[in-house]
C-alpha cells in the first residue's frame, strides 16, 4: 500500500515505531517528546515528498541506512538521504526481471512463482 493510501493516524503510529526502532538500532535513547516530534515530521515528509512509495520501502531504506551508511545520528537530513538512495535503487530496477537483492521484499510473488516452477508445482 502506498504512503498516500495509509490513514494519517496509522501512518503516524508506523512512523513512531520506525523512529523508535531506528534509535535502538543506532544505540541511542531519546525522550518521548523527541520521538513524537521526529515521527510527526517523518509522516508529514512521507506524505509530501514520498507518497508513491510504500511503507515497506521506507522501512527498507531505514534498514539499509542504519547498516550501510556512515550516519550514526538520526535526523531529517539523514533519513532523507536514506529514502532517496533507496528510491533511486527502486527506480533503477523498475521493469527489470532480476532486481537488486535489496528489493527482494517487493518481489515475493515472483519468487514464489519461481520456486513453484522449480518444484514442478502448477
Amino acid at each position: 500500500m502506498k504512503i498516500k493510501e495509509i490513514e494519517t493516524s496509522q501512518l503516524k503510529l508506523k512512523c513512531l515505531d520506525l523512529i523508535t526502532k531506528t534509535f535502538v538500532e543506532l544505540g541511542q535513547v531519546k525522550d518521548d517528546k523527541t520521538l513524537a516530534i521526529l515521527a510527526q515530521t517523518l509522516s508529514t515528509d512521507l506524505l509530501e515528498d514520498f507518497a508513491n512509495l510504500t511503507f515497506e520501502d521506507i522501512q527498507a531504506s531505514f534498514r539499509q541506512g542504519v547498516r550501510n551508511s556512515k550516519e550514526f545520528h538520526l535526523t531529517v537530513k539523514t533519513y532523507y538521504k536514506w529514502i532517496k538512495a533507496h528510491r533511486a535503487i527502486i527506480w533503477n530496477n523498475e521493469g527489470k526481471e532480476h532486481t537488486d537483492k535489496r528489493l527482494r521484499y517487493r518481489n515475493t510473488q515472483g519468487k514464489l512463482e519461481h520456486i513453484s516452477k522449480k518444484l514442478n508445482f502448477k
